[in-house]
């Protein structure tokens, strides 16, 4: 047998010493959780469960392939386990290879990884529901936790960890699970921090005690100079704490949580101090101190829910035919978006600034979530350069995403700001972008919707479109991949009140250190796109331009 020394920082080690039955992380980035808990507890699963069943969930399959596979993968090769040797990912092994028939095996092997031992890992991820039909699992594995759509998991895959007690009844990681995620930033994620209640900090301390205990014992049983009488009472003595260790790590809940300064020997000082000087004060104390700052209930869009406006929605016929690996960049066009409606017009609207461009894109259709609302308007993607990049290259972008969409045409909406020029711009942004889009083949429709109305306005106007309860207000949902930018940007929109009512806290724009794709900027091109498409069903008054609706 192979040693493999592996370096573990202090969450990381903490998390080795208690291994309870539930283990729930709230980690900073780069803190090590792939490379940690979740590679660890995997591995454990699956050598402690022969034939057994792991889901590993994901909110998305695209994020199991894309950001959740690929570093677990990495982290077992550091542990010394290899693919073709201990695990077969998305492959059937070969009979030569005498691997075992799980207790429930897979069907195909597209969606799961087998391990040496006949364990099976499952890919399940909330937008391909049936992949946890009929499934018995023995454990769960997930990442990103703050993005999953928590009450669906408990409602559609919780239910799924059951079973095989005759098999693995007895040991304390019989349906074992496995959580971890950076600082939640929205209400939404708050249900992982429940879970520090349900931690018996006592019990945790005894397990840790013990298994220090034991890890001394086994130290010494590994010396050489150690006699054959003492090995076999230390033999006896070990099985003894590992009966009890097992008891007690049966139901027991662990929470932990752990900043990037707990990982500083391997990130280096300077990377701190250069995530300090890119990011705003609040973004870094969550991201890398992980602090909790869950903000901003009641800014400029308070009601947007990022559970019920928001769905994924992904062409995963065209992703399964590209095969078993999905090298970076493969699938970065639309023929992997199943919203995109085939033969109709996209329309887009655009907030430009010299610091950032920022484009929405959308089209009308059926509410993409089950049970839906009916007719919505689908935002399909938001994007965006950064200088030095300009409207040029934004557009290019644009193209080269969705050139095989198979309609030409554009319906693009701006307002009053898109038409300026002056002694060194004789070409407005409306003109550039036309330009750039006719280049490269499409037909541009300018629908103009004059000045924009004023932000008190647009307040209630939100207001009223995420309650949805007038049905003169088109409902809205976001792709919650591709429109991420915009998401995030509406939720960290504050409001404060100005001479003319609410208003839009435009300070971040100002600001060179706060990231400006999260600044108000896209939510602007979201304006005006609602605006655009829906202003002739609100109507206008006067030279304000305002609309007309009563709340």
């Amino acid at each position: 047998m192979r040693k493999v020394k592996v370096y573990l920082n202090k969450p990381q080690k903490r998390a080795h010493l208690v291994r309870a039955k539930e283990e729930y992380g709230v980690w900073g980035r780069a803190t090590g959780k792939t490379q940690g808990p979740i590679a660890e507890r995997s591995i454990l699963a699956a050598n402690a469960m022969p034939r057994g069943a792991t889901g590993i969930v994901g909110t998305t399959y695209m994020q199991l392939l894309d950001r959740t596979l690929p570093p677990l993968l990495k982290a077992w090769e550091r542990f010394g386990y290899y693919e073709g040797v201990h695990y077969w990912f998305r492959r059937f092994p070969g009979k030569f290879q005498n691997v075992p028939t799980a207790i429930y095996p897979a069907l195909q092997p597209e969606h799961c990884i087998t391990w040496w031992n006949g364990h099976v890992f499952h890919f399940i991820s909330q937008d391909r529901p049936g992949l946890a039909n009929g499934k018995n699992l023995d454990a769960i594995i997930a990442d990103e936790v703050r993005f999953m759509n928590h009450k669906r998991y408990m409602d559609d895959i919780a239910p799924t960890n059951r079973g095989n007690r005759e098999y693995f009844g007895h040991l304390a990681e019989h349906h074992m699970i496995t959580m971890y995620t950076d600082m939640p930033t929205t209400t939404e994620g708050k249900w992982i921090f429940e879970k520090e209640q349900q931690m018996d900090h006592s019990r945790v301390q005894q397990v840790v005690n013990i298994q220090v205990a034991y890890n001394v014992l086994k130290a010494e049983h590994r010396l050489s100079s150690t006699t054959k009488a003492r090995k076999v009472w230390l033999e006896r003595k070990m099985a003894n704490y590992e009966f009890v260790l097992n008891e007690l790590r049966k139901g027991l809940v662990y929470y932990s949580e752990a900043s990037s300064l707990d990982n500083i020997q391997v990130l280096g000082e300077e990377q701190i101090k250069q995530w300090r000087r890119e990011m705003l004060w609040p973004v870094f104390q969550a991201s890398i101190l992980n602090q909790r700052l869950i903000h901003l209930e009641n800014g400029f869009y308070p009601l947007f829910d990022s559970d019920h406006h928001t769905y994924n929605d992904v062409n995963y016929n065209y992703i399964d035919s590209l095969g078993l690996y999905l090298p970076p960049g493969t699938v970065e066009d639309c023929r992997k978006d199943n919203d995109v409606i085939r033969g109709k017009a996209l329309d887009i609207a655009m907030d430009h600034n010299a610091s950032i461009n920022s484009l929405v894109i959308g089209q009308d259709g059926k509410d993409p979530n089950p049970g839906g609302f009916g007719e919505v308007l689908r935002i399909l993607k938001s994007m965006y350069v950064k200088a030095p990049f300009r409207v040029q290259d934004l557009m290019q972008a644009f193209h080269e995403y969705y050139k095989a969409h198979n309609c030409r045409d554009i319906n693009y909406y701006y307002d009053h700001t898109s038409l300026h020029t002056d002694s060194t711009r004789t070409e407005s942004i409306a003109d550039i972008v036309t330009g750039c889009l006719d280049k490269n083949g499409w037909k541009v429709n300018r629908l103009y919707i004059g000045q924009q109305p004023m932000h008190e306005t647009r307040f209630r106007m939100w207001g009223v479109v995420f309650t949805e309860k007038d049905p003169r207000f088109k409902p809205v949902r976001f792709n919650q991949d591709n429109a991420q930018s915009v998401i995030v940007s509406i939720q960290r929109t504050a409001v404060i009140t100005g001479k003319n009512g609410f208003e839009k806290d435009k300070r971040p724009e100002k600001n060179s250190n706060f990231p400006q794709e999260e600044a108000p900027h896209q939510g602007d091109a979201l304006d005006t796109l609602y605006i655009g498409k829906n202003k002739n069903d609100y109507g206008y008054v006067n030279i304000e331009t305002d609309l007309v609706f009563s709340i």
